[in-house]
């Protein structure tokens, strides 16, 4: 791997980096507010707090590499990213360069418009330096140059986890030609990190005590086998996809026609489409029995995205390269295909991941949180939370326990649950009762926690585990708080005319307390929900009752509480009927209680439904 001056590929390489660059400065939107946010953080923090240099969640060599370009701000993490998909070029090239100059050419933009890998890097997210490293050591390998293989291979375990499925290949290459000696090298990664553990821990042993991805099945559930399998359109785009089929051919055709070929075929299969297949193979398995915390994330297979990139262009531009014809006819049709290719290539992005990167609905609630939790922090010692975007966005350094805290649980045995008289908790619906093992009931239910605010996004979402996204902010202390319930109406009960109401109905043969509704796209309508009381902390809309559609099935009928400022909609909450009994609560926070109400279902396909034992009541929770 000798250096070399600068040619014209190493700008269309660095062209391509401020491609990606630009466009996330261009993006007002997070594309991993979650995971990609806690990266950031980490490798931002790991300069006040060195331990995290160790954080086997946050990747070592991933946090220690990109450390400098997060002192620039999240975006840094892209430009770092950027600098990876170069490097990764680089590494490429030197195994294109026999298969043609169009191959060299070609291969960085078509990776970088791999659905999955383009968003990575954009995200700033730990897959684009796995790939990296994946393709140095094919490269060290194609050079014959082992002991470099085995360092480099060494580090993956410290970039991410998906080095399971590349070291058996690597090791069986090395052992297959009889580098003995090169082998030890493989333990380099281990030896550096016990060295640091032990001046910055004291503990050379740590890496044996990784627990980072123990089963989390009861959180994150499972899935089908063919889950990975399905959405490979989504993962690589379906114009790579297409062209991989006839690689298969020409690599095949390469083989019989050209054994010169035949070694650096043997090593994209052994070293490059096998270890991918196998990454694949691992992470549908773990996600169909539902071990290693594996949420069967789609981004994980962009990992392997670099080396199926290789796999798919040196064969199929090899072959196209060697009919003796004129070499401007060569180049006009290369160029030509390439250009076509790769304009599919970005329309099948864009279907994946619209670009700029806007803020989506869950995006701008957890900023609304956080902005929240900035302007009060200074009322309180502490701010514990469970939701990462919380310290982003308030602008805290989550590592320092002086301040605030990531919460990953509670001391149930404790009545004050652990927390000082001082401190703010944020519990948020997505992490705090998944990851946070915390349900709300723990601390709603608690009279020494004074419930101080609850937040709704304007839209209703649900989140992991299917509960609406909400935020409640609590303190120690003594709460007053009271509830005042009012039913509405129910099924023996008509509807009160001040509620400015309208009911579709026809006679019911079910008989007793049933409601038959017309087949009207809005059967039911109830105006005006009065949510207002003096002291109100928030309201809830409870629903009940059992439901039965007349024709039809799906989710097609929906039952909604929607807001409304004078004509403009300011909040929607709706859930689908399904047959059977239901009950439906929408909580509205004090903040925004003193908009207009509106309950209504809508029967989009207007097939008729009815309901029995229908209740409809306001609990107001007052101070």
């Amino acid at each position: 791997m000798k250096w070399r001056p600068p040619h014209l590929l190493t700008f269309w390489w660095v062209f391509l980096a401020a491609a990606a660059v630009w466009m996330r400065l261009r993006s007002t939107g997070i594309l991993e507010s979650g995971d990609g946010i806690q990266h950031y953080q980490i490798a931002r923090y790991s300069w006040q707090h060195h331990e995290l240099f160790l954080h086997s969640w946050g990747k070592p060599l991933f946090t220690l590499l990109s450390s400098p370009f997060a002192q620039l701000g999240i975006r840094g993490m892209t430009l770092f990213n950027a600098l990876c998909l170069v490097a990764t070029a680089w590494a490429a090239d030197g195994i294109l360069k026999r298969a043609g100059q169009a191959a060299r050419w070609l291969y960085a933009p078509i990776l970088l418009l791999v659905p999955m890998y383009g968003t990575m890097v954009l995200a700033g997210m730990t897959e684009v330096l796995f790939g990296l490293l994946t393709v140095l050591v094919i490269r060290a390998i194609f050079e014959e140059r082992y002991v470099l293989a085995m360092v480099l291979l060494s580090l993956t375990p410290f970039a991410r986890p998906e080095y399971i499925g590349l070291a058996p290949f690597v090791l069986a290459w090395v052992v297959g030609k009889r580098q003995w000696r090169a082998l030890p090298w493989g333990l380099t990664g281990h030896a550096l990190y016990a060295i640091a553990a032990t001046v910055l821990v004291g503990d050379p042993l740590l890496a044996l005590h990784d627990g980072t991805y123990g089963g989390a099945a009861a959180i994150y559930g499972q899935g089908p086998l063919l889950h990975f399998a399905s959405h490979l359109p989504e993962i690589f785009g379906m114009p790579l996809l297409l062209v991989g089929i006839p690689a298969l051919f020409a690599g095949a055709w390469l083989w019989w026609k050209k054994p010169e070929d035949r070694s650096t075929l043997r090593l994209l299969l052994i070293v490059g489409l096998l270890p991918a297949l196998a990454i694949a193979a691992i992470h549908s398995f773990l996600w169909w029995k539902g071990l290693k915390g594996s949420l069967g994330l789609l981004r994980v297979l962009a990992t392997t995205a670099p080396l199926v990139v290789l796999c798919v262009v040196w064969p199929i531009v090899r072959t196209l390269s060697l009919p003796r014809v004129w070499w401007i006819e060569r180049f006009v049709f290369t160029t030509g295909v390439g250009v076509l290719f790769l304009h599919a290539a970005w329309k099948a992005l864009l279907l994946v991941q619209p670009l700029p990167v806007v803020p989506n609905d869950y995006e701008v609630f957890v900023q609304r949180v956080g902005a929240e939790v900035g302007r009060v922090k200074g009322d309180y010692d502490r701010v514990l939370y469970y939701h990462p975007a919380v310290a982003f966005y308030a602008d805290i350094d989550p590592f320092d326990h002086s301040t605030a805290q990531q919460l990953f649980g509670l001391d149930t045995m404790r009545t004050d649950l652990g927390l000082g008289p001082e401190d703010l908790l944020v519990w948020d619906a997505h992490f705090g009762p998944n990851e946070g093992h915390t349900p709300l009931r723990l601390l709603r239910d608690r009279p020494n926690f004074r419930l101080e605010e609850v937040m709704v996004p304007q839209d209703r979402m649900e989140v992991l585990g299917g509960l609406p996204f909400e935020a409640w902010f609590f303190q120690r202390g003594m709460d007053q708080r009271h509830e005042m319930r009012t039913v509405l109406f129910d099924a023996s009960t008509p509807v009160p005319a001040e509620l400015e109401h309208h009911v579709d109905t026809i006679p019911c043969v079910e008989g007793g307390k049933t409601w038959c509704f017309k087949a009207e796209e809005f059967p039911l309508e109830v105006k005006q929900l009065p949510l207002q009381a003096p002291g109100l902390i928030y309201a809830e809309v409870v629903v009940s009752g059992t439901f039965k559609r007349a024709n039809g099935n799906g989710d097609d009928i929906k039952m909604i509480v929607s807001a409304y400022d004078t004509q403009e909609k300011a909040g929607y909450w709706w859930q689908p009927l399904w047959d059977g009994p239901f009950t439906f609560t929408y909580r509205v926070p004090a903040a925004i209680a003193g908009l207009k109400y509106k309950l209504y279902i809508w029967d989009i396909n207007r097939n008729g439904c009815s309901i029995s034992d229908l209740r409809v009541e306001i609990n107001r929770v007052v101070r």
